[in-house]
């Protein structure tokens, strides 16, 4: 039996009838580059790409971090799911009924899987109340209002909870749902009695949020009438983190990947208003702030973002909040400034998209935008709030690693404020000394890694003769004298057994099953999947292959004869004249066969 008690036979029928470019690309934007494909990594922050698909290999690798395997490993790592759940999920999208008897997942996997169950349990209900004659009348009125439209909310799952304290939790109570994970999902709220529960959204127009997987990870509700909150969210669960999720973002994938560029609004309405008009590349935030997490998820597909907020103080506060997020991202930030009293909904339906592309075009970049707001304060301020614009503007010139950027926005705010650009210079370093000294800027680590130049440090034959086998370079012959004992470098080691035992019958390795045999075993993948995508180039191959080989054949033997020494002088001190004799014998035997080497005494060779 397969991983989780999934059989073998099914994950390799699952694993042959999925590509893994198909699959990593909808997490991340991949570009031709040869026969691969690259991106941004998903699981490290990066500038340049080094994350490596391979079509014909069936697996991935990233140079920065060494994160690397096959199309179960990434699902793994990219939505956090366990093994048997991502060969599940895959399974049912290519036709393959995997027996759901043999289904066991751990604790915290299981209670993720009950609130996917119980979010789409409550997604159905709110969609068959928008429609039913009664329930509905009122959701239907106001979406009619805000001018949403009927294929507009099939699209988004847009439905409506009624104003009852307990409509869902009796619905789902009827479907075999306990109360208690109705509770853990955030759909109903213990009462201040202790005694039963009740429903959480009530009298609400209902937003489903999903995830890149398609899966009902939560929900946003619009309360009907002048109650508060007006807008009310799921709270945090085992599949649902507000900080890390984007409305309509599974949506807006393909949009995104295909403009390279990224929408960012504020609300529901927003999001979907924009999507309505044509403008399906735009996502909005769940009534938090941006977050590191968004951003990064965003840079695995856009190379540009546009920021849409509202024009008042709070959208403005949102722009610049995204100054320390962005900077040096890789990204290019734009941000719209809408005319007052508008927002991205009424906007977006009062003039069209076509406005929207002209504004974008001319919209000033994240960085102009923020020391445009702050010397706007400085000028209208007197002289004591313009001097202490000075070390604000400071501070946002310094979030630019552009030396030529930053000289240049240094020139237009010594203009604006009338002071010296040489004073401004002069009071640079100093800022930025104090700053160095303060608290340390968020960042986003890259996962440490072993360089491969380190692994192999003092054995490029290991690297070499391995990087040539997974390449497929290596004779029948060539395989026949891989010993895994001659390898020091032990995943090396590991991955010259597993060779071994993948060997087909002309006597060369089963490269694609010697892969996914890597795959599963965390001591090798990584490496396997670096070598099976680097590209150095040897003027001789055959040569090349057969100097590795013997190389490590003679330190193979130099090591087995430092052993036999060793051995000898241990039984010369304790006296087994036997054994001394029988390893003077293979002593001498080992040193004869040495190519040019002369028959020497074992006792003599000791005495070197």
């Amino acid at each position: 039996m397969g991983q989780g008690l999934i059989s073998d036979d099914i994950i390799d029928q699952v694993k042959g009838r999925i590509d893994i470019a198909d699959v990593v690309s909808l997490h991340v934007s991949l570009t031709k580059a040869g026969q691969n494909l690259k991106g941004l990594c998903p699981f490290h922050q990066e500038k340049s790409p080094s994350f490596t698909v391979s079509p014909s290999k069936q697996i991935f690798h990233c140079f920065g971090c060494g994160a690397g395997g096959n199309v179960f490993t990434f699902l793994t790592r990219i939505t956090g799911a366990n093994f048997p759940e991502v060969v599940r999920d895959l399974a049912r999208k290519v036709g393959i009924e995997v027996e759901e008897a043999a289904h066991h997942v751990g604790s915290q996997a299981g209670q993720v899987k009950r609130v996917e169950q119980l979010n789409q349990a409550a997604a159905a209900w709110f969609k068959h109340n928008l429609r039913d004659d009664r329930a509905g009348a009122v959701g239907r009125d106001y979406l009619e209002r805000r001018g949403i439209q009927s294929d507009t909310i099939d699209r988004f799952g847009i439905g409506v909870a009624p104003a009852e304290w307990d409509g869902l939790l009796k619905a789902l109570a009827k479907q075999g749902f306990a109360s208690g994970d109705l509770a853990r999902a955030g759909l109903v709220i213990a009462r201040d009695s202790g005694s039963g529960f009740y429903d959480r959204f009530r009298a609400r127009v209902m937003f489903t949020i999903t995830d890149l997987r398609k899966r009902v990870v939560g929900f946003g509700g619009r309360v009907l009438g002048d109650g508060m909150p007006k807008y009310l969210n799921s709270p945090d669960t085992p599949l649902f983190k507000k900080g890390q999720t984007l409305f309509a973002f599974e949506q807006a994938r393909e949009a995104i990947v295909r403009t390279k560029t990224v929408i960012v609004v504020e609300g529901y309405f927003d999001a979907i208003a924009l999507h309505q008009a044509g403008l399906t590349h735009a996502v909005a935030t769940l009534g938090t702030a941006l977050t590191l997490e968004h951003v990064q998820t965003l840079r695995r597909f856009a190379d540009n973002v546009v920021l849409l907020f509202d024009p008042d103080a709070a959208g403005v506060r949102a722009a610049l909040r995204g100054l320390d997020l962005f900077v040096n991202s890789g990204m290019g930030v734009k941000v719209i400034t809408l005319p007052a009293g508008e927002d991205p909904d009424t906007f977006v339906r009062k003039e069209g998209a076509g406005v929207f592309a002209k504004m974008e075009a001319a919209a000033p970049s994240l960085l102009d935008y923020a020391l445009d707001h702050t010397l706007k304060q400085a000028e209208a301020g007197s002289l004591e709030s313009r001097i202490r614009s000075v070390d604000e503007v400071l501070r946002i010139l310094q979030k630019s690693e552009h030396p030529i950027e930053r000289e240049e926005r240094m020139r237009v705010v010594s203009e604006r404020l009338g002071i010296s650009q040489t004073r401004l210079i002069e009071r640079y370093p100093a800022l930025l000394a104090q700053q160095q000294r303060g608290p340390a800027s968020m960042a986003i680590q890259s996962a440490p890694r072993t360089e491969v130049s380190t692994l192999f440090k003092g054995v490029p034959e290991e690297r070499d003769l391995l990087l040539l086998l997974l390449h497929g370079k290596l004779s029948p012959a060539d395989v026949r004298r891989l010993r895994s004992e001659a390898f020091t470098v032990a995943p090396c080691r590991k991955l010259v057994e597993l060779a071994l035992t993948h060997l087909e019958g002309d006597g060369r390795i089963g490269l694609r099953a010697l892969l996914d045999a890597a795959m599963d075993d965390s001591g090798c993948g990584a490496l396997a999947t670096e070598l099976s995508m680097r590209d150095d180039h040897f003027d001789d191959v055959p040569m090349h292959i057969k100097a590795c080989l013997d190389s490590l054949d003679r330190k193979c033997a130099e090591q087995i004869l430092r052993d036999l020494i060793t051995r000898l002088k241990t039984a010369e001190r304790a006296g087994q004249v036997e054994e001394a004799r029988v390893l003077n014998v293979q002593i001498n035997e080992l040193r004869i066969r040495k190519a040019g080497a002369p028959p020497v005494g074992a006792l003599s060779l000791v005495k070197e």
